[in-house]
């Protein structure tokens, strides 16, 4: 994320205005500055390879969940992570009912958020984002999807610390707080990847 510094701070309520009357934007929020996320300035759009992931992940986890209470939301859904912070993760998992209604428009208490890494963001991802993710008690798991090889990252919540765990081509990512198992095969589908990068 670049962050401009002639760039005017907004109130939460100025913010989710400008939102929700920019149906050719999409706008984070994060201590005051607002960010097009469809501006290469702030936070550069992603690839095919990112768009089929992200697919990939959507179709694979609302089939998994069908039989339950809890749904799969895109990108075009907002996270509200506090008073001082929005977000538009690329996959969200919510089992909250206040979250599942048809007409809703921001996500309040998701319980698993993933993200598809690009090159320009993958700094932001691990590092401001994550702990911004981290403050929101209903999250129990964060996903890193990396695009540059078959490679999983999930962080789980475990009481007031993470634990990490890494998944490679040929195995599966297990969600521990949803029960679900993510076959790498089936969320790289279409996609190319170098395996013998680190």
């Amino acid at each position: 994320m670049a962050a401009d510094p002639n760039r005017q701070h907004m109130t939460v309520e100025e913010y989710l205005q400008l939102d929700q009357s920019s149906p050719d934007a999409k706008y984070e929020y994060a201590d005051g500055v607002v960010y097009n996320l469809r501006d290469p300035q702030d936070l550069a759009g992603g690839s095919a390879a990112h768009s089929w992931i992200s697919i990939n992940l959507i179709v694979l986890l609302d089939r998994l969940l069908r039989n339950s209470s809890c749904r799969v939301f895109n990108s075009d859904m907002r996270v509200r992570v506090d008073p001082t912070h929005y977000m538009f993760p690329d996959v969200s998992i919510s089992c909250a009912p206040e979250d599942l209604q048809e007409d809703n428009d921001t996500i309040y208490d998701p319980r698993v958020i993933i993200e598809v890494l690009s090159p320009s963001t993958e700094a932001y991802d691990r590092g401001k984002k994550f702990a911004y993710y981290q403050q929101l008690e209903s999250i129990q798991e964060y996903v890193l999807v990396s695009v540059l090889q078959q490679t999983i990252e999930v962080f789980t919540r475990s009481g007031d610390s993470w634990q990490y765990h890494r998944y490679h081509a040929g195995e599966s990512a297990q969600l521990h707080s949803m029960a679900l198992s993510l076959p790498l095969v089936d969320v790289y589908v279409h996609v190319s990847t170098d395996n013998e990068r680190i």
